[in-house]
């Protein structure tokens, strides 16, 4: 065998081993992550979840006095599609159940869909990181702003965001977002940075942690928008976020994948802002 012949079959193979490791990482990823990070599906692959959660909170950061209690049983919807190489189209839709009582004992209570969020991500590279840039755009066109407990602020607002995401092998995968918010009407804008952890136990176990940040531009006239405790016109807030998920059948079939996973979702530190927790039941599927 002559030294050219060889060397391109050496090629060929490290040419090999790279993308199998690439595809193996992308797995990884993109079965353990909600949003899959910086991770974009294939072309007419993606990725769903339906899930129910129940939010509540007794306490307010920057003032102790500003709410009594506030509840939501939420059912929430996420899903993403790869439409073209390297892009991907993702939304979530969110139906709410809400009760509040505030400081002066005013009850208010209302039902429906929230905010509808949609995108587009496009992944710019994938060694030696992964590396993705969003926009996201936030309409409020399935509520009423101006009912008694309105389910959103009624504004559209816009978010662009760059996302780096690591494979570390066995030890599962890393990622960092970074965005800026830019908010219409009276509220402010906002910086919102996450940070993603998560690995897979065995083939069908996965656990992951994200850290959510949020952070106000100005909130130096910060106030409720319309009477709703959840939604401020500036805010800082902090939560984590802890998963466990379990995909049903084989993990090495080709075929979609259903799982579960179970969410818990704690408000760390924040001002002006809700301090509360919830808990998280999804159906998920891959395919």
């Amino acid at each position: 065998m002559n030294i050219e012949k060889k060397t391109a079959i050496e090629k060929k193979k490290r040419t090999l081993l790279a993308s199998q490791f690439l595809v193996s990482a992308l797995l990884v990823a993109f079965s353990t992550s909600v949003m899959s990070g910086a991770w974009v599906p294939g072309i007419g692959s993606g990725y769903s979840k339906l899930a129910f959660f129940q939010y509540n909170a007794d306490d307010f950061f920057g003032d102790d006095t500003a709410v009594v209690d506030f509840s939501g049983r939420n059912i929430s919807y996420y899903g993403e599609y790869g439409f073209a190489e390297s892009f991907a189209v993702y939304g979530s839709l969110l139906y709410q159940d809400l009760e509040q009582i505030n400081s002066a004992g005013d009850e208010a209570q209302s039902t429906g869909f929230g905010d509808t969020e949609l995108g587009v991500r496009y992944q710019w590279q994938a060694e030696p990181f992964v590396l993705s840039t969003s926009f996201l755009a936030k309409l409020p066109y399935l509520y009423d702003k101006y009912d008694s407990l309105p389910r959103g602020s009624g504004e559209t607002d816009y978010e662009m965001r760059i996302l780096l995401g690591r494979s570390l092998n066995k030890l599962g995968y890393v990622g960092l977002e970074a965005g800026y918010r830019l908010r219409n009407g009276s509220s402010s804008d906002e910086y919102r940075y996450l940070f993603e952890y998560g690995f897979s136990v065995n083939p069908h176990l996965y656990l992951r942690t994200k850290m959510d940040m949020t952070s106000s531009v100005d909130k130096s006239n910060a106030t409720d928008i319309n009477g709703n405790l959840s939604i401020s016109s500036g805010f800082d807030l902090i939560k984590i976020e802890l998963t466990a998920g379990w995909v049903f059948g084989n993990t090495k079939s080709s075929n979609s994948q259903w799982g579960v996973e179970v969410t818990y979702r704690q408000d760390l530190a924040g001002d002006n802002a809700l301090k509360g927790d919830s808990i998280e039941l999804g159906l998920t599927t891959v395919f």
